[in-house]
């Protein structure tokens, strides 16, 4: 094997560790996002839903659903459909212009605000953690609400 294969080689190597990598963090994400959002689904009387927090696609659906009802007057009943409008878009619109593809985020971080409201004296520092990390702590922040009762 020439030198230049070696380094070819290590380069793949190196790359293929970053993959693994990055792959075992987004399965420990998802566990944590499924694990809290399931049992915030139980907690806020929505039992039929929490099984969806297992469904990968379904488990972005499922934060819009539970909150549908606590937002403002004008988006309520209508969230969800909101949610999915902007995913949708996007999706397509970030092919054209790819900073559109944080349209749906900003509309789950909102969610996730509304959420945190309900669970946290904290909602807006969670919020800006959530914005700052570009909702990389939104599942931690979750997974630490799943076990508290609801602030009235």
């Amino acid at each position: 094997m020439s030198s230049d294969e070696s380094v070819i080689l290590g380069m793949l190597a190196v790359f293929a560790g970053f993959i693994i990598f990055f792959i075992i963090i987004a399965i420990v994400y998802y566990i944590l996002f499924a694990l809290g959002m399931s049992k915030i689904a139980r907690t806020q009387g929505r039992e039929d839903m929490a099984f969806l927090a297992w469904i990968p696609i379904a488990q972005t659906f499922l934060l819009p659903l539970v909150v549908e009802n606590d937002v403002h007057e004008g988006m309520r009943g209508k969230f969800t459909l909101i949610y999915a409008i902007s995913w949708v878009g996007s999706i397509i619109l970030s092919m054209f212009f790819a900073p559109f593809g944080i349209l749906s985020m900003v509309v789950l971080l909102y969610g996730f605000y509304v959420l945190a409201t309900r669970f946290s004296t904290n909602a807006l520092a969670h919020t800006v953690i959530g914005v700052i990390t570009l909702g990389m702590s939104v599942p931690i922040s979750l997974f630490r609400f799943r076990n508290r009762q609801p602030i009235a």
